[in-house]
């Protein structure tokens, strides 16, 4: 008995639809590991550096570039970034401006006149039913904070920032433009994620990816295999191999 093929319309139509969505799907999850490993590298190349008192950055920052800034604390005016699950628990990271102290003539080479820095404190417990909003302590007078960059890689969000009128202001995502708008006052381009020893800090539990690449890995891993899945049946059913390999079994 040989090789015989009768293709089954309706399974290479199904075969062919979901064939390169399995592929792309499992190349894409290739790439994110590949990110979440740069990601990682970057963070620990930087970590131990000394930090750069923010007037001396560049318009573009590196990503995780440890920063020093002087100034004080805008506490009338914080943002509750919605929904930080820590530990099982609900509720929100804090982001603070704060406002450089300033040095005669010396201006930033980020952005000429922006004095306010937003400054993510780390998170605080909050009430799950939504009733009350949470007690942000006030950080009072000139401090000097360390941190470094940081920039929400989000690129979709359902939900866009409220303008709420009441402060401090519940939002959704960190979109830097969106923030500066509700503050009505020029801010650096990026978050400073708050050193835990600096003041003002909450629990600044930071998490580099909130996947690791070796999750990446395994979910590449199974949509290759649904596609291999995939091909053995479209074979089994559109030719008689099945037939071949039980006879030379037999």
């Amino acid at each position: 008995m040989r090789l015989t093929w009768k293709l089954h319309w309706p399974t290479t139509l199904f075969a062919l639809a979901l064939l390169p969505l399995f592929l792309g799907l499992g190349r894409w999850q290739l790439q994110r590991a590949e990110q979440k490993a740069a990601a990682q590298i970057a963070f620990e190349e930087r970590e131990n550096a000394l930090p750069q008192d923010v007037s001396q950055l560049p318009a573009e920052p590196e990503l995780y570039t440890r920063v020093a800034a002087t100034g004080h604390y805008d506490n009338a005016h914080s943002f509750l970034l919605d929904n930080r699950i820590l530990h099982g628990r609900f509720g929100y990271e804090i982001i603070t401006p704060f406002v450089l102290e300033q040095r005669g003539s010396e201006q930033s080479n980020v952005q000429q006149d922006a004095r306010h820095l937003l400054v993510n404190r780390g998170w605080i417990e909050g009430d799950p039913a939504r009733v009350q909003r949470p007690h942000i302590d006030a950080v009072e007078g000139a401090v000097r904070i360390t941190g470094y960059v940081y920039r929400d890689g989000t690129k979709m969000t359902f939900f866009g920032n409220g303008q709420e009128q009441q402060w401090p202001k519940l939002i959704q995502n960190l979109i830097v433009d969106d923030l500066q708008r509700q503050l009505g006052a020029p801010t650096y381009p990026f978050i400073l994620r708050l050193d835990a020893s600096s003041a003002g800090a909450l629990r600044t539990e930071w998490q580099i990816v909130s996947m690791g690449p070796e999750r990446h890995i395994a979910y590449a891993v199974q949509w290759f295999a649904m596609a291999l899945t995939l091909i053995v049946v479209w074979l089994l059913i559109s030719s008689n191999l099945w037939q071949l390999i039980r006879g030379n079994k037999s």
